[in-house]
This record gives structure tokens, C-alpha cells and sequence, in this order.
């Protein structure tokens, strides 16, 4: 994704559970306890309020800027950019410090940062292209989606026992997430990088959606077409997954599901033996990052103090960790 991040996934997976060991579940992974976010305004300006992730992510982000003391206002923009930009066009008017920004768009990122004029924005959640991000004022705050996709290929991988070749079904989020595009190339560079001839017998939207993707199942079904692992960006897929194997006669034991996000669901199928794994995309990090790194820039201060940023002062990365039945019980 990001040429200055390049690391071997041995490293990878060495550094997420060395972090996962010292800050465990719900900790606080991010910029640290001790900033002070008063007299701090924040605007938070997100797409809708109906994803699940995202709708947690938030509440977390609201506990943080109480636990700091600065103050932060949520709008919603109907997932329409126009409505977005004007958010955040106004926001100095009304006296804001700083933006967190869930983009309605990714493609959008510079019309909102014009919109901003001189105000920082902290986008969150929908990553924007690179060259359009700016050190210490336009700052993404996340986790890097390559690492999911490749923890959910190693992982199938090796429950299958490292077979030469296997099917593949891919079950994508929404259409133009930015994460999509880089979870799903990342299982496939995976597989590519292991030499496994893997055949992709379907791949297609299930819009984060358990029911929208039970229903592409059943679209594929027509296709009479074999397959060995079903690996799905979010959880809400992988329950949708799960429940068409079942009411299809699938052993969920020999036709693997992986997911991302660690949902509640997701967790309690895990322990059920009808999800394989899942991949934690840290909350409570993410959030404590988000919202001490708004309060940071709205001081005129550098993100080169909190831990997960980059050298080139455009992201700060919060660590996915793969979540299994072996260390299930640590995290949730």
C-alpha cells in the first residue's frame, strides 16, 4: 500500500503480538493517557450512522474526548459528499479546533481539505490516497488493511495444511471503501507470494452485510462450482457465510470462514467452531489515537510523538491482531 511501510510478515506478526502482549484488549495502544484536550473543539463528520464498526468506533471516540476534556460534536452527511463538505466549510465558522472525518468518499479528500482552509483533519476509517494526506495537518488514523488480509490468508492457509492449490470465495465490502480493494489484493498477493494456485470461484460485494452476502452465496450456488475457504472483509459477511453453509449441508469445519473486525458475533462463533478466525481491528485504539491526534494538531503540535506514526508524519497505524481459538480468550 504504502511504500515507506515494507516489512516481511514475520516481522509483521512479531511486532502485532508484541504490542497485543503489552496493551491486551481494550487498552490503551494510542497516544497515551496524559494529553489534555481542554478548551479543544471538535467537529466528528461521518458518512451515516448504520454501520456497526463504525458506530462503536465512535462511542469510543466520544469517551476518549471526555476522558481529555475536549469537546466533540458528531454530523452526519447522509453519505453525501456536498453535505460533507459544507460540515466541514463551516466548521471554523462555528469555532472548531479540529475534524475527525469518516469520508463519505475517499475520492473527495481534497475538496474536504480545501473546505478546511486552516483547520487539521484526522480522517478515520475510509483511508484516502497518500499524496493527498499532508504532515501534521492531514493525518489518517487506522489500521494498516494489508496485514488483515494477509493474517486471513496465512491463517486459512495453513488450517487447510498448506495445500499447492485451493478455491477461493471472496466476499468484498461496499463498493469504493477504500479498504476493500487493499484486504482482498492482500490475501491474493499472500497466496501469490507462497506460490498457491489459488482459483477465485467468486468474488463479489456483500456490502458488510450478512444478509446481502447469504444472498450472493446463493447466487454463487447456481454456479455449481467446488470451493474450500470462504474469506470475507468484515464479520457481518462471515455470519452471513456461515448460516449459508449450514442451511446448504457445508460442514463449517471443512469449508474454513475467516472475517475481520472481532465482533461480538464473530468472536462467539469462533468459540462455536463455525468461524475459523477473525482479525481485531483495535477500537478502542483507533479511537484513542483519532482523538489524541486531533487534539495534537488543533495545539499546532507533531504526530511524531504518538506511538504508530509514520516518519513522513501522515499516519499513525493502529495494529490488527488475528484472533483464533488459541488466543480468543485474551481479547474477548
Amino acid at each position: 500500500m504504502k511504500n515507506q511501510i515494507k516489512k516481511s510478515m514475520a516481522f509483521l506478526i512479531c511486532i502485532v503480538m508484541t504490542v497485543a502482549s503489552l496493551v491486551g484488549c481494550g487498552a490503551k495502544a494510542g497516544g497515551g493517557g496524559s494529553v489534555n484536550g481542554s478548551g479543544v473543539k471538535i467537529l466528528m463528520t461521518l458518512h451515516d450512522d448504520t454501520d456497526t464498526f463504525l458506530i462503536t468506533l465512535c462511542e469510543t471516540i466520544d469517551k476518549r474526548a471526555q476522558e481529555t476534556g475536549a469537546t466533540i460534536d458528531t454530523v452526519y452527511c447522509q453519505s453525501d459528499p456536498e453535505i460533507q463538505m459544507q460540515q466541514i466549510a463551516d466548521a471554523a465558522g462555528q469555532g472548531y479546533d479540529a475534524i475527525i472525518c469518516r469520508l463519505a468518499d475517499a475520492t473527495t479528500i481534497l475538496q474536504m481539505e480545501k473546505a478546511a482552509g486552516n483547520l487539521p483533519i484526522v480522517f478515520i476509517n475510509n483511508e484516502p490516497d497518500v499524496d493527498y494526506l499532508k504532515a501534521d495537518k492531514f493525518v489518517y488514523v487506522g489500521s494498516f488493511e494489508q496485514d488483515a488480509g494477509r493474517f486471513q490468508a496465512e491463517y486459512i492457509w495453513n488450517g487447510l495444511g498448506k495445500p499447492q492449490s485451493l478455491n477461493v470465495i471472496i466476499m468484498e465490502g461496499m463498493k469504493g471503501h477504500a479498504a476493500v480493494p487493499q484486504r482482498t489484493n492482500a490475501v491474493k498477493y499472500f497466496f501469490l507470494d507462497n506460490g498457491v494456485d489459488a482459483n477465485y470461484v467468486f468474488v463479489d460485494h456483500g456490502d458488510w452485510s450478512d444478509t446481502v452476502a447469504y444472498d450472493q452465496l446463493e447466487i454463487f450456488k447456481k454456479t455449481h462450482q467446488d470451493f474450500d475457504c470462504i474469506i470475507c472483509n468484515n464479520d457481518p459477511m462471515a455470519i452471513g457465510a456461515i448460516k449459508w453453509l449450514k442451511d446448504n449441508g457445508y460442514d463449517t469445519h471443512d469449508k474454513l470462514v475467516a472475517g475481520i473486525d472481532a465482533t461480538d458475533d464473530g468472536c462467539a462463533a469462533i468459540r462455536s467452531g463455525d468461524m475459523y478466525m477473525t482479525v481485531l481491528q483495535d477500537t478502542v485504539g483507533q479511537a484513542e489515537n483519532a482523538v489524541d491526534c486531533a487534539i495534537t494538531l488543533a495545539k499546532g503540535g507533531s504526530v511524531g510523538s504518538m506511538e504508530g506514526a509514520t516518519e513522513d508524519l501522515k499516519y499513525v497505524w493502529v495494529p490488527f491482531v488475528p484472533i483464533t481459538p488459541e488466543n480468543i480468550d485474551q481479547y474477548k
